[in-house]
């Protein structure tokens, strides 16, 4: 039998592994090549304050990235009795190789159904559909293409969504590998290789061992893949002979190599850039005064950021921890955040967010809970999943274009003048932690008619007899586009901005118009 790691590396991990991205970008052959959408799909009950139609349905919110203007769209769910209570569970796997296609558990006394919808036909049917006597759905995972029961105490049951057959009976829990671009020695992904991202997986079981106070793995237990036909793939460890020792790699891209090596109590973190090694950091911990490192990356293997703390005399010191950020393609550092800490983060809550699939929009517990950040700069907007629908209502959501052009995953704000949308080409208006909304400049005058000079350094817009310059160190230049705070740049040519409500969207959002 052999020793594993303690229940709170065990505990910590699992959370770590069930870590989501909010958004997801759709298959291309699904999708227009013009479009530029954000689609949310929403199961409500009739009891929903948002419903409004009496019965149970799917919304499905179509957010146009052109204006920021949507459009919703209520399916009936012909599967509810509305004579006795229900409700819509939500699904825990990814659901990325079908976006258009959505599903919950729709639960209603001691029944279970797994209910598709198709968005493309408007058709609903059912995967599954099962008494809890015999288990409960413990979560649906679509890219594995299966659903498992809890059937009892280390009895999990595997289906294919496909078929609705049994195709494996697991001991522990499967967990869906979700590639949360993270790995140190308390948190590895420590499979090599790893399994396939959307893939199901099974660790070896392990039980308490009360007279060494330790957890032993089951005899004959090892860590696997379950494969589409529920066969077993076993995983293998980068850990060898049994030893804490390893020397862990991952590829970032086809000229970068991440390096993590551990011997004895010192730790290393290096890039390998076309062959060259670039140390990151190197970390003693025999010596009473050193900096440790966790790292992780960004979806696209654009960047390396370690989380730092530090230990002086032998102890932790309270409150000095920072991210550092490294460019994976030169190994230099290139933004150092102090994290504001009046105490020392665990190792739970020290991870950071890559919002919308991109490499650039950052979101930390540690930093600002509330606030979305852009790697290389200083800019802030609200933690939002979005203007038409608040993030504590959406169940899922993903996009048909890609976001490296846009500075925040909130959509952008409608705004209106002359009956006429603000048309934007790229990032839209958009407000900032402190509420100040910018639109990109270029697209705003276009919308008024009026005239941009930019000469000497210094932009002036003119609309009919006024005109105003703009502070330079109040623009916002992302993408070769200039954004400015929308309110000072039209009272500086006369006009004045209103803001318009609508009931579908959350409570502090809204849409704005211009007049005269």
């Amino acid at each position: 039998m052999k020793k594993i790691h303690n229940i709170a590396v065990i505990i910590v991990l699992l959370l770590v592994l069930e870590w989501t991205v909010p958004g997801k970008l759709a298959m291309a052959n699904e999708i227009p090549t013009d479009s530029r959408d954000k689609i949310y799909f929403e199961w409500m009950q009739d009891s929903n304050f948002r419903n409004r139609t009496g019965d149970a349905i799917i919304r499905k919110t179509t957010v146009d990235y052109h204006t920021g203007l949507f459009t919703s769209e209520d399916t009936v769910v012909d599967y509810v009795d509305k004579s006795s209570e229900y409700n819509f569970r939500k699904i825990k796997g990814m659901n990325t190789k079908n976006p258009l296609i959505s599903y919950s558990i729709l639960q209603s006394g001691s029944t279970e159904k797994i209910v598709k919808y198709d968005s493309r036909t408007k058709v609903f049917s059912i995967i599954a559909n099962r008494n809890t006597a015999n288990g409960r759905i413990d979560g649906v995972y679509p890219d594995a293409n299966m659903y498992v029961v809890e059937k009892g105490s280390r009895e999990y049951l595997v289906y294919s969504i496909s078929t609705n057959k049994l195709i494996h009976t697991a001991k522990e829990r499967p967990t869906e590998h979700n590639d949360i671009f993270v790995t140190n020695v308390l948190y590895r992904n420590y499979f090599d290789p790893a399994p396939k991202v959307g893939a199901l997986y099974v660790e070896a079981g392990v039980y308490f061992d009360s007279k060494n106070y330790t957890y032993i793995t089951y005899p004959g237990e090892y860590p696997y893949e379950i494969r589409p036909d529920g066969s077993k793939l076993k995983l293998k460890s980068y850990q060898k002979n049994n030893s804490d020792d390893f020397v862990y790699k991952r590829t970032l891209s086809s000229s970068v190599v991440y390096k993590q090596t551990k011997k004895k109590r010192s730790y290393k973190h290096d890039l390998i850039i076309n062959g060259k090694s670039h140390t990151l950091l190197e970390s003693d911990t025999s010596r009473a005064n050193y900096a440790f490192g966790i790292a992780q990356f960004s979806p696209h293997g654009k960047y390396v950021v370690l989380w730092v703390n530090y230990t002086e005399n032998g102890r932790r010191v309270k409150g000095k921890e920072e991210y550092r950020i490294f460019d994976t393609s030169n190994g230099k550092l290139i933004q150092t955040i102090p994290i504001n800490s009046t105490g020392s983060s665990s190792a739970i809550d020290y991870g950071m967010s890559w919002m919308g699939g991109t490499d650039h929009i950052i979101q930390s517990g540690l930093l600002n809970f509330g606030a979305y950040r852009i790697v290389g700069s200083d800019l802030m907007t609200p933690r939002r999943y979005g203007n038409v629908v608040d993030y504590s209502h959406a169940d899922s959501y993903f996009y048909t274009f890609g976001m490296d052009n846009y500075l925040t995953i909130n959509d952008p704000i409608p705004v209106k003048f002359k009956g006429k949308y603000m048309q934007y080409g790229g990032q839209g208006s958009f407000r900032t932690t402190d509420l100040t909304i910018y639109s990109p400049v270029d697209e705003l005058v276009k919308l008024l008619g009026g005239n941009i000079d930019n000469s000497n350094g210094k932009i002036t817009v003119t609309y009919q007899e006024s005109s105003f310059t703009l502070n330079r160190s109040k623009q916002i230049v992302w993408k070769n586009r200039v954004y400015y705070p929308l309110r000072e740049l039209l009272t500086g040519i006369s006009l004045k901005l209103l803001v318009d409500t609508n009931y579908l969207t959350s409570n502090d959002w809204r849409e704005l118009q211009i007049i005269k």
